[in-house]
């Protein structure tokens, strides 16, 4: 099943590569420009099964997504990877869509002491991040507001996902002052955090050097905030 699935997606993969080729060339010569504007070492496509690297894990990942744009470098003290990421995913009827994620990876420094955290729309049922609840069917929508009211901007955009055992520690990190900037700088953006790394996912949007900038700045600063010591005290 899983190489009948993967030979589609490779099918489908070079259908939309040979619709796109000029779409394609800008969003190589942007992301190329991006990368040298900031230190990042462009590779790239890059092959899970076959090439040497880090590969870019998180809810996209899959035996059979394919991978191009790949960077590395570090910015700011933090080691980053950038990664376009094109998948197919078959429904029950055998009929196949694709989803296409610019990814930024940031290694956290306090790796072991984050839990699985998801912040993405509300409608993630149809969205390109629903595999994420069929693989973590226990995470559900955490209930905001422990501490202090969140944003009307926030909850009307975003939910936070958690395992319930870990909305208190979810809400200590992303607390109502820190939802509030993410609210005004990240839409459309996502985010998760799973391993020790930080995730910000862009999906099917136009590739530009502003929105590189802008997944980088932001992916930086919650890095740093996700960084310092939480309160238990509240």
């Amino acid at each position: 099943m899983i190489h009948h699935l993967h030979n589609k997606v490779k099918g489908v993969y070079r259908k939309v590569i040979s619709r796109n080729n000029i779409a394609n060339r800008k969003r190589r010569i942007a992301i190329k420009n991006f990368c040298e504007k900031v230190g990042l070492i462009y590779f790239g496509s890059v092959d899970q099964h076959h090439d040497d690297h880090h590969i870019v894990r998180g809810l996209t990942a899959s035996a059979q997504h394919q991978d191009e744009h790949y960077a590395v470098g570090t910015c700011d003290g933090y080691d980053v990877r950038m990664v376009n990421r094109v998948d197919v995913t078959e429904d029950a009827a055998g009929l196949l869509r694709t989803h296409a994620w610019l990814i930024f990876e940031i290694d956290l420094k306090q790796r072991s002491d984050i839990p699985h955290i998801f912040m993405g729309a509300h409608d993630h049922k149809n969205s390109a991040y629903s595999k994420l609840f069929t693989t973590h069917a226990s995470m559900q929508a955490v209930p905001l507001g422990t501490f202090k009211p969140y944003s009307v901007d926030f909850i009307s955009r975003y939910s936070l996902f958690a395992l319930p055992s870990h909305f208190i520690q979810t809400e200590r990190y992303f607390t109502a002052d820190v939802t509030k900037v993410i609210a005004a700088h990240f839409w459309p953006l996502s985010v998760e955090v799973y391993e020790g790394s930080l995730y910000i996912y862009a999906d099917n949007q136009l590739v530009t050097i502003r929105l590189l900038d802008t997944m980088l700045k932001n992916g930086l600063w919650l890095a740093k905030h996700l960084d310092q010591p939480i309160s238990k005290t509240d």
